[in-house]
Formats: C-alpha cells, structure tokens, sequence
C-alpha cells in the first residue's frame, strides 16, 4: 500500500462514527477535527507544519507496511521532522482546510541525507518516495475515497525534474510533480517555493478544488529497500 491510501486512512478515521448516517457523521467530524482558516487570517500566511510542534498532536502516523521512523530533531540550527525508512511505508498526515486561490503559495524547506538510487515512482514495484509533501483536495468519503492528490516529491535521477508522474497505485487521482531528482543536492537544505493553483493546473489540466484539506509526509522504502533518510522543516501557504 502506498500513501494514495491516505485518502483511504481518512475515510477509515473518520468512518468509525459514521453509525447509520455516513455522509453526516463523516461531515460532522471533519468540521470537529479541520483547522479552519478564520476570515480575518485570509490574507496572513499559514503555517501548515510545525516541525517543533509534539508529534503525537499535530500529525496522524499511518502505517501502510512497517513503519517509517518519523523524529523531532534539530539539524543545522533547523527544527525538523527526519524520516529514516526501515524497510517501511508510512507517512505522517494533518488535516488543515484553506482556500487555495487565498493562499496559492507553498513554502518548505527539506532535506535529503540518503536516497533510493534505483526507485521509479511510475513503477509500483519501485515506488519508494525519498520524500514527498502531499497535498490532497476535497474531502474523502464513504462514496468518494479517492480525491485530487497534488505530491511534490524528492526521488531518484530515474525522474527528471519537473516531470509530472501519475501515481501507478493512484492513476488519474494522485500526480506527482517531482521537485528534486537525484543525488546533487544530497546532505544541504532547499528551500522550496511553489504556486499551487499553477501546478495543479500543470499536473491535472483544469482547476483545483476551492479548498485544500490535508498536507502530508511520506518516505518509504518498503519496495527498493535501500537506506533513506529525509528531513522535513516547516510548511507555509502564502497568499503571494
């Protein structure tokens, strides 16, 4: 299973209290458990990962496999998230509602120690991610699990960047959008700054969703089983 399933995990989540009445109870509690952006904070960039925040409270671990080993650290004075695979696939997920046309920059910085030289992310038995950052639009359900997916990703020179790559486990619901290929910037810090709507676009070929709904980390290695260890710093959304 691969971090597509995410969307899957939610509808799970979520459809634990369903009862009789899934479309309302899903709807009920993702109003109790999303991170409203208030009106008056429409045009103040958001912080959409706190990589100091306490684990445990900011993020859903969902293990789709083994699990990949997620830690709080600090790595050249940067607060972070580090992800070390152990033969595992797992991600971390948050849930976090804004409107993409209000918000339409991401900002993040990561980093990449070890990668999976010989994954291909348009192959499912070499589909291991050395990090990704996964946006997912709208709002799974019993009767819409899969939803648009927008992945920025980190893999090996296999992809080059700036190739759009659709999802094998996922095809035509999840687009990975590869950001960094290869081993160059191996061991340093980038920051990265993306426009949401336009990438959307690029990958989907039409509009995205009026609200984004969940960000999410994932990096795995369950497939090539090579050493990988990523880290991951702060995620903002920017209105410009």
């Amino acid at each position: 299973m691969k971090p597509g399933h995410v969307q899957t995990a939610l509808v799970r989540r979520h459809g634990a209290l369903t009862g009789h009445c899934p479309f309302f109870s899903v709807a009920l509690a993702l109003a109790l458990t999303l991170v409203a952006v208030p009106f008056a904070l429409a045009r103040n960039p958001l912080l959409l990962a706190d990589p100091a925040a306490p684990l445990a409270a900011a993020w859903t671990h969902q293990r789709f496999g083994a699990a990949t080993e997620y830690t709080g650290v600090v790595l050249d004075g940067v607060a972070a998230i580090r992800a070390i695979g152990r033969n595992s696939a797992s991600g971390l997920y948050r849930e976090f509602s804004y409107r993409v046309t209000e918000h339409p920059w991401i900002e993040w910085t990561w980093r990449v120690d070890k990668l999976q030289r010989t994954a291909d992310i348009r192959v499912k038995a070499k589909e291991d991610y050395a990090a990704a950052l996964f946006l997912i639009f709208g709002r799974p359900s019993m009767v819409n699990r899969d939803v648009p997916t927008l992945a920025y990703v980190w893999t090996s020179a296999r992809n080059p960047e700036g190739a759009i790559v659709d999802s094998p486990y996922h095809p035509g619901t999840t687009r990975n959008l590869v950001v960094r290929s290869g081993e160059g910037e191996l061991g340093r810090w980038v920051r990265e700054r993306r426009n949401v709507v336009d990438d959307f676009r690029l990958a989907f070929g039409r509009e995205p969703p009026e609200n984004l709904e969940v960000i999410a980390f994932f990096t795995d290695n369950d497939q090539t089983g090579e050493p990988v260890e990523a880290y991951y710093g702060a995620v903002r959304a920017l209105p410009q």
